[in-house]
């Protein structure tokens, strides 16, 4: 009966949270208007000098109460890929465009067959994206480039409002905490509050991983030397693979071979015995013979 009425208080306290969030929105601006005096005249009033409909509605409308908008949180990525005389030369004068541009350098591959190229994965602050593609595209030729944009402010504002009703929740459920006195009761209310606050962590580091890809753009820049690599002969270390290579399968055969001859040799061993036994008898005759 206890745990019902802890689960009852609980419950409770996170719908008073959760519609407590959910307020409602004040009523739009109204102009009133108050009832012109009495004139003490005989000269009845013009009817141009009445407020329309139209000036009403354009009255109420006042530049101070108009809802702002709030600016797009947009996220935004850059691919770029340059053809470049000189890969070294080319990758020094990247990392001092970084550094005034105030990014950081986050990957970088290297690789290096009959066209070398390096792969470089950078971050740079939003407001600056556009001029360190500028100064970027003067190192060399333009082979590729394009930017991709995602407006992700609905999951920023939908982030926030779950933020708020879990941390109200938490504040419900310390509350009641505070006023439950049973061992069991302590316990549920813990339990629970551990879940809200670790749902609040996990939200909380979404947030923040949204905002921080929303300040800063990335750069996937493409480094291509514009020389290609052509020799006849194959590198050293393919050439020592091909020796080991060969020289593996050379004693591989040899032993094969040797094992082979060692088979066939036991395979007519008993025609070997008798070829002997039949030599040393002769050669006993013999030696019979003379003396």
């Amino acid at each position: 009966m206890k745990r019902s009425w802890t689960l009852l208080l609980i419950g409770s306290a996170l719908a008073t949270s959760s519609f407590s969030s959910c307020a409602q929105s004040p009523n739009e601006s109204q102009v009133d208007f108050t009832e012109p005096a009495a004139v003490e005249s005989d000269v009845a009033p013009d009817i141009d000098q009445v407020p329309t409909a139209l000036e009403v509605e354009q009255a109420s409308e006042l530049p101070g109460e108009r809802p702002q908008t709030t600016r797009p949180q947009l996220t935004k990525r850059a691919y770029l890929t340059l053809g470049v005389t000189s890969i070294e030369d080319s990758f020094g004068q990247v990392r001092q465009i970084i550094q005034k541009q105030q990014g950081d350098l986050l990957s970088l591959q290297d690789s290096s067959d009959r066209q070398r190229s390096l792969s470089l994965e950078l971050r740079v602050p939003q407001e600056r994206l556009d001029a360190t593609l500028d100064d970027f595209t003067v190192l060399g030729e333009v082979r590729g480039r394009s930017i991709s944009t995602e407006d992700v402010s609905s999951q920023i504002v939908d982030l926030q409002a779950r933020l708020k009703n879990a941390r109200k929740s938490e504040e419900a459920l310390l509350e009641l905490m505070g006023r439950t006195g049973e061992i069991s009761d302590i316990l549920e209310v813990s339990k629970e509050l551990s879940n809200v606050r670790q749902t609040i962590e996990q939200m909380a580091a979404q947030q923040q991983n949204l905002q921080t890809k929303v300040r800063y753009s990335t750069i996937t820049l493409e480094l291509e030397s514009a020389i290609t690599i052509t020799s006849d002969q194959p590198a050293l270390s393919r050439q020592l693979a091909n020796s080991w290579q060969l020289a593996t399968h050379s004693v591989g055969s040899f032993t094969t071979n040797l094992l082979q001859i060692g088979l066939w040799l036991f395979a007519y061993s008993p025609y070997l015995v008798v070829l002997l036994c039949g030599a040393a008898i002769v050669k006993k005759v013999r030696l019979a013979d003379r003396s």
